[in-house]
């Protein structure tokens, strides 16, 4: 009985803990972003797109690829000033 109570008092217990857990952000350029949401970091010099992740209960950027996007918009001015 003893065992049971306090296998169910630490599983209460262990509740709020996860949900904060879920809370986590990252931050790149002082913007924030949840878990799951994509951005793109400028690193010594260069550039890479990363996905904001959980490692070991800290929030972390994980690269996705090498580089980051181009916008059309920027594609567009940069066409206009080789002109």
């Amino acid at each position: 009985m003893r065992i049971g109570v306090l296998i169910v008092g630490l599983v209460v217990a262990l509740i709020p803990v996860s949900a904060d857990a879920h809370n986590c952000k990252c931050r790149n350029r002082g913007v924030m972003f949840k878990l799951g949401e994509v951005s793109c970091l400028n690193v010594d010099g260069g550039s890479y797109l990363a996905r904001c992740e959980m490692k070991l209960n800290v929030s972390s950027w994980t690269k996705v690829q090498e580089g980051c996007p181009v916008t059309e918009r920027t594609l567009r001015r940069l066409t206009l000033v080789n002109r």
